[in-house]
């Protein structure tokens, strides 16, 4: 991504920032030890286990909806002169990566764009995956 490390950290851990391309974070703070829990739509959770915390480096956590098998996300950020390789690694998926490989792809297409100063519409999100899902 075209931005300095600690942009994306705010990206990815900042309440005001998670809304506008994940969830809403309804409960908890990106500690080790602490569960964070974010809205992705109305009625819908995920809460997770923070594992490790590496401001501007690594966050790594558990990843649980009430209606899915538990798995793993790993984020590692390393600086590549003006811009930061955003390594996204999800352990545990089984037969639902086919569907978080789309989902990822889009909700980091609305990060990259947040911290790019130019945010899109979350009301555009399901049309922008299923514009990936269909090529």
């Amino acid at each position: 991504m075209a931005v300095p490390a600690d942009h994306i950290w705010w990206g990815l851990t900042d309440p005001e920032a998670l809304p506008r391309w994940l969830g809403k974070l309804t409960s908890g703070k990106f500690v080790v030890g602490n569960s964070v829990t974010i809205q992705h739509a109305e009625g819908y959770f995920c809460t997770s286990r923070i594992q490790e915390c590496e401001p501007e480096r690594i966050l790594s956590m558990t990843w649980e909806f009430p209606d899915e098998p538990p798995s793993y996300v790993r984020i590692v950020l390393t600086p590549a002169g003006e811009s930061t390789d955003l390594a996204l690694h999800h352990d545990g998926l089984g037969n639902e990566a086919v569907n978080y490989l789309p989902g990822w792809h889009t909700h980091l297409l609305y990060l990259e764009a947040l911290l790019l100063g130019q945010p899109r519409s979350m009301a555009d999100f399901w049309s922008t995956y299923d514009g990936l899902t269909d090529s």
